[in-house]
């Protein structure tokens, strides 16, 4: 039951071997620069040679899923899947965030952890630590400069009122005073300052969180968490995307065949047939289909009333996902609830599903509130975001 944890989403790129109760049997620290694919498997090999251990003893093969180096988490995560490919380990991984959130071993905090992003960008996360220890992700991660992280800080840190803000990993040194001077005592004590650990890793690619703690569910294949997608690939999407323009009308009754092995798919608590029916009829409904090419792309319902609305549902064809559907979507609400005078729009969102805080945030959705352990499938909270109809000038 010997496990092996590749560190690699930055220049420093640690390698650990362990034994069946954890302790560490060897570990390997290098700054490899650019380098990972030239040393990651050198020193997988000298790690293993060290502790005495081979390969075909391996329980399980750790990688960081990132953010960090685009070139070092797919190094990382390529070496792992082979390596557990011709040993028969158990392929197992976590993000650079939350395994410097699970090892920072706070308690009653807002725990951000920071990794650089390249010139003085940083990737941050949320994370809510609660009074056992336990560790919750809050927010999606996002990427920008350390003032960014900070304004976003300060919209997290008042879903927990009187928590202490902590901020930890190899990013913090780059900002200490701005984020000293924003909240006093929340670089200390320094955590990870000098660098991602194999041994953060590896306790977090092992722990039974889950989604709940913004890990992979059990089962569920790894894939790198880019924060920050490829600009080739972002032009090559937005480029096939406006060739086939996506067109939106009401959602009707004969709309819910369609629909409703969508939901399936999308969601793991879909609404049922009976609850479509219920709510296309109901006073203040607002349901809308959109289409490409005269094929259902996505639909979404909500509810716009007398100053407010809610967003009950969003969804968007697996296969169609980023073409700009869930976007036409939204921008067709806000047109509908402008009309009608509505001044915000809430939704609910689970805390892990960060493709979709990354849209709302780009369509003025702030955070609002938290439901704790609202999903009853993963035991998730719930995140509250307010879309606030921008205020005229006065005159205008």
């Amino acid at each position: 039951m010997n496990g092996l944890a590749l560190e690699t989403a930055t220049e420093h790129v640690e390698v650990l071997v362990c034994g069946p109760d954890g302790t560490p049997l060897a570990h390997r620290i290098e700054p490899v620069g650019h380098g990972h694919t030239r040393r990651l498997a050198a020193l997988a090999g000298e790690a293993l040679d060290e502790a005495r251990v081979t390969p075909a003893s391996l329980a399980w093969i750790a990688a960081d899923l990132g953010p960090g180096s685009f070139t070092g988490v797919r190094v990382g995560l390529a070496t792992a899947r082979a390596l557990a490919l011709v040993s028969g380990a158990r392929c197992v991984g976590a993000s650079s965030l939350a395994a410097l959130a699970i090892g920072a071993h706070a308690r009653r905090a807002l725990v951000v952890p920071l990794v650089g992003a390249g010139r003085r960008d940083v990737y941050a996360g949320w994370f809510r630590v609660d009074v056992q220890g336990r560790v919750h992700v809050l927010a999606a991660p996002e990427v920008g400069t350390p003032e960014h992280a900070i304004e976003r800080t300060r919209e997290a840190a008042a879903l927990l009122p009187r928590w202490k803000v902590r901020f930890v990993g190899p990013a913090v040194p780059r900002a200490r005073e701005a984020f000293e001077a924003a909240f006093p005592g929340s670089t200390s004590p320094a955590f990870r300052e000098d660098g991602l650990s194999a041994i953060d890793l590896a306790a977090a690619a092992r722990a039974p969180f889950g989604p709940a703690a913004g890990l992979p569910a059990e089962g569920a294949g790894l894939e790198p968490l880019y924060v920050r997608p490829a600009q080739a690939e972002e032009r090559v999407r937005h480029l096939v995307s406006g060739r086939v323009p996506v067109t939106v009308r009401t959602f009707t009754p004969a709309d819910i065949p369609l629909v409703l092995p969508i939901e399936r798919q999308v969601f793991p608590d879909p609404w049922p047939e009976s609850f479509f029916a219920a709510e296309l009829g109901a006073a203040f409904a607002w349901a809308r289909v959109a289409e490409r090419d005269g094929e259902l792309a996505g639909y979404s319902v909500a509810w716009l009333g007398v100053g407010s609305g809610h967003l009950g549902n969003l969804a968007v064809v697996p296969a169609l996902r980023r073409h700009g559907v869930a976007s036409v979507l939204l921008d067709d609400l806000r047109v509908k609830a402008d009309e009608l005078g509505v001044d915000a729009i809430t939704l609910e969102v689970r805390v892990s599903n960060f493709a979709a805080q990354w849209l709302y945030r780009r369509h003025g959705f702030t955070l609002a509130g938290l439901r704790r352990r609202y999903y009853r499938d993963t035991g998730e909270d719930a995140l509250i975001m307010r879309w606030q109809r921008p205020r005229r000038a006065s005159g205008a």
